[in-house]
């Protein structure tokens, strides 16, 4: 960066890399980012040590001024309403019951599952991602779970735990075209759970 500060040799941890990501969602949601450009500065955030290498990482955008409140000048951002930081994680309980999402629907950043003995059945097909990627916590048990996604949705399960005769059934294969919604799928699944993932 051609500006330097005072401050870039300060070390920062998980509570400025996560406001970082918060601000490059909001970048990507308002069209100042590209998904490759997103997922690109998101690696670099995650690699950071110090103040200046983040600042690099919100460099020419927008929300690069709401990085660190306590600079001087600086004013901190309280999220608007429409923001992705303002957007709740939607829970959803499927305790002896089923639960469906399809159709259009918005998908926030973040997804929580948790239920016992019931059927969650999500669509991402046609709805609206507020985010490029996003997270789906499953902590269920003696549960389904299917999982719905388009053309050029990617799917990572590899932080989802299964115990208990638990098992995952993935038929997607590979996104016909690239750049679209990434659905990292996280938590565990036990009591012989199953979770079966497909492509329209």
């Amino acid at each position: 960066m051609a500006d330097e500060h005072s401050d870039d040799h300060i070390r920062v941890g998980n509570p400025e890399r996560e406001r970082a990501i918060t601000l490059l969602n909001d970048a990507f949601s308002n069209g100042y980012l590209e998904i490759a450009e997103f997922e690109e500065r998101s690696q670099v955030v995650y690699a950071s040590k110090t103040r200046g290498e983040l600042r690099t990482v919100l460099e020419h955008l927008p929300v690069a001024g709401r990085l660190f409140a306590d600079v001087p000048g600086v004013v901190a951002h309280t999220p608007e309403a429409g923001s992705v930081a303002a957007v709740a994680p939607l829970q959803l309980d499927a305790t002896w019951e089923t639960i469906r999402r399809k159709g259009v629907w918005k998908v926030p950043p973040s997804i929580v599952v948790t239920g016992s003995v019931g059927t969650i059945d999500l669509d991402f097909t046609n709805a609206t991602f507020l985010a490029p990627s996003i997270e789906v916590e499953l902590q269920v048990s003696a549960s389904t779970v299917k999982i719905r996604i388009g053309a050029d949705h990617e799917i990572r399960y590899s932080d989802l735990d299964e115990t208990g005769w638990s098992g995952l059934k993935d038929k997607c294969g590979q996104p016909s075209r690239p750049g679209g919604p990434l659905i990292s799928l996280t938590g565990s699944i036990s009591a012989m759970s199953g979770v079966k993932l497909r492509r329209a």
